[in-house]
């Protein structure tokens, strides 16, 4: 037992331990937790930081418009929401604590790739499914995060030369009980935690909460859904028993997809990587 609590001791002071953002970044995501900020109050406060403001916007034309050029913050809140917009700064600061506070890992940068490409395939996914604009903006953020967990957790428990990898698509239920049994948490509850520690919206937090377990018995969670099924669009499945096997079944269809749709996303994703890479 005691064995089981170190870890798991390790694991909550690591996360009280980790830096806050600096004051401004903080506040604009305080600003966007509550429902009666407007998007109008939101642009306010990112004009009053220029740092912020050039940063904000090197990011949406690197993540949300392709390379093309969005000139001030008032054109890119149009085009892709305030709250978009404030979740993609968080990740930006959450990045460079990721590579301070993570730095004693030695395959980090694989969890930076994994992140990317999980991004990229909630961004397809979440198109197919008609979510709006600024929900798929927030599932492609969401996508960059979800793992944050996994890096405490192989701290704690000083598994620091090991590979840092994506979970299999066959390992997705089993991976979360392993790290019950040996931890007494799992990297999906400390990464929510992460995530609510530095402000992230309630949608990404759930995202990361429930990227292993979308459907627990009638409870559905579309944000845990999209990260989920987004694992499974890499997964070579010449025989179709990866979508067979996905609860998936069930989860694509409570995202209203099929298995039509499940494979031009994946033809997507192919296409979308194979240009990044």
């Amino acid at each position: 037992m005691k064995r089981k609590r170190e870890p798991g001791l390790k694991i909550i002071k690591l996360v009280e331990g980790l830096p806050l953002f600096p004051h401004d970044v903080d506040g604009l995501l305080a600003a966007a937790l509550k429902p009666s900020e407007d998007s109008a109050k939101i642009l306010e406060l990112m004009e009053k930081e220029p740092e912020v403001r050039e940063e904000l916007l090197e990011l949406a034309r690197s993540y949300y418009a392709a390379g093309a050029e969005v000139g001030t913050t008032e054109e890119a809140v149009e085009r892709f929401g305030a709250q978009s917009l404030v979740q993609l700064i968080g990740l930006l600061y959450a990045r460079r604590a990721i590579q301070e506070e993570f730095a004693s890992l030695r395959y980090l940068n694989e969890y930076f790739d994994h992140s990317e490409s999980i991004s990229i395939g909630c961004h397809i996914l979440a198109e197919h499914t008609g979510a709006s604009r600024e929900q798929v903006q927030l599932y492609t953020v969401s996508g960059l995060i979800h793992d944050i967990g996994r890096l405490a957790i192989m701290v704690a428990r000083n598994r620091t030369s090991a590979h840092v990898l994506g979970t299999l698509w066959d390992k997705m239920a089993s991976v979360v009980y392993d790290e019950e049994a040996s931890v007494g948490t799992n990297h999906c509850k400390v990464g929510m935690r992460i995530c609510r520690k530095w402000k992230f919206s309630p949608i990404i937090q759930e995202g990361v909460l429930r990227h292993h377990s979308p459907l627990v018995d009638s409870d559905f969670s579309v944000p845990g859904a999209i990260i989920f099924v987004s694992h499974f669009l890499s997964a070579s499945d010449p025989s179709g028993d990866i979508v067979s096997s996905l609860s998936a079944g069930e989860v694509l269809g409570r995202l209203g997809l099929t298995r039509g749709d499940f494979d031009k996303s994946r033809c997507i994703y192919k296409t979308r990587t194979q240009e990044t890479g």
